[in-house]
């Protein structure tokens, strides 16, 4: 009984050291995706990835301009126009911990997940037509969003930045 009690309380002072890494690096393994027809890249869009070229991708929204645990921003590039878009030098963390950088467009800061979501939905939805992978819409909030569908998905979805505000 002793063997078995002390395997136990091994076992879950293993799990509560290793839980947090594991939660720490979800999302960094592949994407989360919505449950939406099409489904959209959560991860891409709220946390950026490093994609399969070791390159800094995606990290477009950041809703009550709170940072996600593996991207910041590092600095402002454009300050936000009439309509809160904006765009950012980013850092998104690799696996090994180190940060790369890239510039981002972000949706504004008082969107929240579900906003920014419907917002690229609706982008989706009443696209411009062209080309099969790219996409470029309204989203509903005042500025345009321009994306990628890709196997199924849309893989990325971001705002673009205009000085005038449209």
């Amino acid at each position: 009984m002793k063997r078995t009690t002390l395997s136990a309380l091994g076992l879950l002072l293993l799990l509560a050291v290793l839980l947090p890494f594991a939660r720490a690096e979800r999302g960094r393994r592949g994407p989360s995706l919505s449950q939406t027809q099409p489904p959209v890249n959560l991860t891409h869009v709220f946390e950026g990835e490093i994609n399969r070229k070791g390159r800094p991708v995606g990290f477009h929204a950041r809703p009550g301009g709170k940072d996600p645990a593996g991207a910041r921003v590092v600095r402002l590039v454009d300050r936000p126009n009439r309509q809160g878009v904006y765009t950012a030098q980013v850092a998104i963390r690799t696996r090994d911990g180190d940060w790369l950088e890239k510039r981002s467009t972000f949706y504004p800061d008082r969107m929240s997940r579900e906003q920014v979501l419907a917002a690229i939905l609706n982008a989706w939805r009443r696209r411009s037509t062209g080309d099969a992978e790219k996409f470029r819409g309204p989203s509903g909030e005042g500025f345009t969003i321009e994306g990628y569908y890709q196997n199924g998905r849309i893989n990325t979805a971001y705002p673009i930045y205009q000085t005038t505000g449209r």
